[in-house]
């Protein structure tokens, strides 16, 4: 189980934080496998379809979580996820 200030999520053991794939679209928004979105919801215990009314924080939560953890076992830093973190959106 990984571990945020802000909250504890159990990440998927079989995946690693390549395989949310996530991707910076035309209109600056983030795009990800939403599929593995919803598999963290289901560990967690979050209600998915209430998730997808309003991603924003429960993704960024799992981003960060997902991110650090990432790192922090030797994981290479991900250019998206860093240009994220220097603009200040709560990934660092």
């Amino acid at each position: 189980m990984q571990t945020d200030s802000l909250l504890t999520l159990k990440l998927p053991e079989d995946y690693s934080f390549s395989d949310l794939k996530i991707r910076r679209c035309v209109d600056d928004a983030i795009d990800l496998d939403m599929d593995l979105v919803k598999l963290v919801c289901h560990l967690n215990g979050l209600d998915f379809d209430k998730v997808c009314q309003n991603p924003g924080p429960v993704v960024t939560t799992i981003l960060t979580v997902w991110y650090k953890s990432h790192l922090a076992e030797g994981g290479e830093p991900d250019v998206l996820m860093e240009e994220l973190r220097s603009q200040g959106q709560r990934l660092n």
